[in-house]
Order: C-alpha cells, then sequence, then structure tokens
C-alpha cells in the first residue's frame, strides 16, 4: 500500500499537470461551476423510449438544407452482448449554425452547450489569452442581459452552468430542467449577438485573468514550468504559448483587440449547437430558427497548417521556486489527434503506466522503490488536437536521479520493441478505453459534450464512438510498431527541480 505521503504527492502531480495545457477531452474546471437545488414543481419523469435498431452508422457527406431535420444514427458494439447507440436529429440554420439534438426523456432536463472554435492556437504572437478571455467576458452581460445574468438566470431555477477554454475549442453549456428551453436558448443567443465588449467589462476581465494565472499557474508548484516546457516543444506554432497568456500581452491588450477577436471567432458558422436530454427536436429546430435565425454570417474561418513532427532532442533542467522535490517529464513527439497511428500510441502508453499494475509503474513503485508517482498523458497533453505526443511524468523518491528514471523507461520500451506485447496487456488496455468512452457518455452533459467536441473538430457527432472502434481494431503487432517507429532517441526530457 502506498504511504499518505506518497498519494498526496500523486495528487499534487495530477492537479499539476491538469493546469497544463491540455485538450479538449478535459472536462470544464471548477473555477466557474455553481448550481442551486432543483426547483419544487419540474414536471415529471417521462418513460424512457425504447431504443430504435441502428441503422446509417456516419454523418452525411453535405449538410442538410436549411429547415430540414435529418435522422443520425451510430452504435458501438460493447462485448457481452451490450451496444451503445446514439441516435441523433441534425439540422442547419442559413447562417451556417449546425445542431444535434439527442432526446432522451429518463429524466426533466437536458443539457445545452455552445462550442466555438477558435482556442489559445488562434492567438498570435503579442495577443496571447484572448480566447481564455473570452470564457471570462462571455459572463458580463449582453443587450438584454446585465452583468452576472446567466448565473442569475440558470441558478434561479435550479440549474448549472460552465465553460472551459483548450487550445482548440471554447465551451459553453446549460443544464436546466426541462421547460427552460427558450431561456437557454434566448441567453446563447443574446451574448452572441450583443455581447457586451465595453471598456469597463474589458479591464475588469483584464484583472481577474490575471489575478486567475498568478492563483492557478505562477503560484502552483511545477505548472509554470510544465506550462512553458510545452511552449518550447511546439515553439514557433499556435500551440507555443500558455493558453492563459502573459501578463506582458495582457496589459498591452485594448478593447478593440479582443473585440475584433469576438467578432471574427464568435459568430454562427463557427460554431456547433448541441441538446441532449428532456426535449423535442422540432421543437429544438423551431426555437433555434427563431432565437439564432438572425445572426449574420461571417466569413469562414481560413484552415490550419499543418504542424511538424519531426523529432528533435529537448532537454530542460528547470528550476522551480515552489517545488518541494523534483518532477521529471519524459516523452516523444509522435502524431496529431487524427492520425492512424495515435491509437496505438495512446493504448502503448495505456500498457507502459496506467494504474499501478502497468509495467513501468510496477517497477518504480512498487518493485524497485525509485518513484512515488507517475502518470501518462493524452497523446495531446503538450499541445492539442494537431500536436500530438507521448508524454509522461514522474515524481521520484528522495536522491533518485531523472537517469535513473529514464534507464527504467528506456528498458521498457526497448523491451517492447524487441517482443511486443501481450494480447491480455492489450485487451486490458482496450478495455480501459472502452470503460472512458461509456463512462464520458453517462450523463446528458456528458454525451453533449462528445458531440460538440467531435462535430466541431472532426465534422463528427459520433466521434468519441468511432475512436473507441479505432482503438479495438489496434493488433499487438501495431503496439510493437509505433514503439518503433516514434518511441526514438529524440527525447523529450524536462528535470523540474526545487530551486536552491
Amino acid at each position: 500500500m502506498r504511504s499518505v505521503r506518497a498519494l498526496r504527492l500523486s495528487t499534487l502531480l495530477a492537479t499539476s499537470l491538469a493546469l497544463s495545457p491540455l485538450a479538449a477531452r478535459a472536462q470544464a474546471p471548477a473555477k466557474e461551476t455553481a448550481a442551486a437545488p432543483a426547483k419544487p414543481g419540474a414536471k415529471p419523469a417521462t418513460a424512457a423510449k425504447p431504443a430504435k435498431a441502428p441503422k446509417a452508422a456516419a454523418a452525411p457527406a453535405t449538410p442538410p438544407k436549411p429547415g430540414e431535420l435529418v435522422t443520425l444514427r451510430r452504435s458501438l458494439a460493447g462485448g457481452r452482448g451490450l451496444t451503445v447507440s446514439m441516435e441523433l436529429k441534425h439540422f442547419v440554420l442559413d447562417n451556417g449554425l449546425r445542431a444535434y439534438v439527442l432526446e432522451d426523456h429518463s429524466t426533466p432536463s437536458f443539457s445545452l452547450q455552445m462550442v466555438y472554435n477558435v482556442g489559445s492556437r488562434d492567438e498570435v504572437t503579442g495577443r496571447t489569452g484572448f480566447a481564455h478571455f473570452f470564457e471570462h467576458m462571455m459572463f458580463k452581460g449582453s443587450e438584454n442581459v446585465p452583468d452576472g445574468g446567466q448565473f442569475k438566470h440558470v441558478l434561479g431555477v435550479g440549474g448549472q452552468l460552465n465553460a472551459f477554454t483548450s487550445q482548440d475549442v471554447t465551451l459553453y453549456f446549460q443544464v436546466l430542467p426541462s421547460q427552460y428551453l427558450d431561456m437557454a436558448m434566448w441567453l446563447e443567443s443574446d451574448r452572441l449577438r450583443s455581447l457586451a465588449i465595453t471598456d469597463e467589462n474589458f479591464e475588469n476581465q483584464r484583472k481577474a485573468v490575471k489575478e486567475e494565472k498568478a492563483m492557478r499557474v505562477d503560484n502552483v508548484p511545477y505548472s509554470k514550468g510544465i506550462q512553458g516546457f510545452f511552449s518550447e516543444v511546439w515553439s514557433g506554432t499556435g500551440y507555443g504559448h500558455m493558453p492563459i497568456g502573459t501578463d506582458e500581452d495582457l496589459s498591452a491588450a485594448t478593447t478593440a483587440d479582443v473585440k475584433a477577436f469576438f467578432d471574427k471567432y464568435y459568430v454562427p458558422n463557427n460554431a456547433v449547437m448541441v441538446v441532449v436530454g428532456d426535449v423535442d427536436a422540432a421543437e429544438v429546430q423551431a426555437k433555434a430558427q427563431s432565437y439564432f435565425g438572425n445572426i449574420p454570417r461571417k466569413p469562414d474561418r481560413e484552415p490550419f497548417a499543418a504542424i511538424d513532427h519531426k523529432q528533435t532532442k529537448l532537454e530542460k533542467r528547470i528550476e522551480d521556486p515552489l517545488a518541494q522535490q523534483p518532477l521529471y517529464l519524459m516523452g516523444w513527439k509522435t502524431v496529431p489527434q487524427n492520425h492512424p497511428d495515435r491509437p496505438a500510441l495512446d493504448l502503448l502508453l495505456n500498457i507502459l503506466l496506467r494504474g499501478e499494475s502497468s509495467r513501468i509503474t510496477k517497477i518504480l513503485v512498487d518493485e524497485k522503490k525509485l518513484a512515488v508517482a507517475s502518470l501518462s498523458l493524452p497523446s495531446e497533453a503538450s499541445g492539442g488536437r494537431d500536436a500530438g505526443a507521448a508524454l509522461a511524468a514522474f515524481v521520484p523518491v528522495q536522491g533518485v536521479s531523472l537517469t535513473q528514471i529514464q534507464d527504467v523507461v528506456r528498458t521498457e520500451v526497448e523491451a517492447v520493441k524487441k517482443k511486443g506485447i501481450t494480447s491480455k496487456d492489450l485487451q486490458k488496455a482496450i478495455n480501459q478505453m472502452t470503460a472512458d468512452t461509456i463512462k464520458r457518455l453517462s450523463t446528458n452533459n456528458g454525451r453533449a459534450m462528445q458531440i460538440s467536441i467531435g462535430a466541431i473538430l472532426e465534422n463528427d457527432p459520433f466521434y468519441v464512438l468511432s475512436d473507441t472502434e479505432h482503438y479495438r481494431k489496434v493488433k499487438a503487432a501495431d503496439i510493437k510498431r509505433v514503439a518503433n517507429t516514434y518511441l526514438t532517441d529524440n527525447w523529450l526530457i524536462a528535470e523540474i527541480v526545487p530551486a536552491k
């Protein structure tokens, strides 16, 4: 059994890495979450509709015509005769706003999400932090909603709301009792149409963002070193800076700067709306037309250039005045999210590092007692959707060097390169990935988030299911091949140590 101290260090490690720029898989941060008791009088739950047999399995090659409501279906075989099925209704407004509705009448509530195809990678040198800044500004009021009105309206009827910014997207959600669909759409459409970008609001939120940066990055052990290292890994790309921005850039920004950013990216044809829960799809379509239909379309955003994943060795030693003991990051540049080798690489990292029974963790923590904690990171942890890496983090036992940890990692990696893995190890990792999918789809809000991210980034609202299928098709030979291809001598290494 691990000591209390080891578990505490493991928690600190996970917390510090959670503050680093993870991609949109991450759940929304707690800083803006709030909930109120359910209001009495909510309509009773209706019986769940029987599941329909899955038919079509893909989103249409061309979007629906304005006014058209099409049905999309996808299923995932879960083993032991279990199947995860999703049926969506899909429509598109004249202004380019795409919408997906999943009806589920098992509980009298729904989740409405608005996700925008804009993140920190869209920022330019000298003007970083704008994407995250708008996560704050979107709660500062609009033409018909006062400052703080989002919270007042939603919490006042027993709902929840939140938002998060990643390198690739910015997402806002509300969870409400079923009868408040009009209110949810009104709130979202009003701030998209007429956000209050005033000098007063701008200065107020500039101060709030700087305070957040000081609290969540500058004064958290390891966090600044981790984010600085990741920025150097992807230097020269849109992923080459901290998503929260720098104090210098935040100070230099003007109200006109941030308004130009809003006008470019916060437009209906750069957004996806998803509603999941106790709603009627035809009613959602009619209300969406009423609330959003007259918001003008703007020019479509330009496509991104490919990110260079050429491997070059990078080794950094970083002194952290807040750290009480070292933290080692190790890994390699690999492939972007949509590369066919990415699922095999994810499974390889799981086999090596996920959980106390994984190969490297078991050797380092239990057998050789060289580390108190080890953690594998998602492939995009250092960058985003188009900047992937295979990465791990280690908190060593006091006095254990980077070289000692690296030797164990190298030995296990070489063993996979030469001998491969067992079918049992592979199946365990695939099962973990499948369980992750089921967990993410266990709530209305979780399903809405997966649909939103898949639709906005991959043009596939069922991406969470198709991605899980990709994991399930990986063979043991694929694991051996990607280990030899990507886990080379061109290491990415950060040694974060207490400042002397």
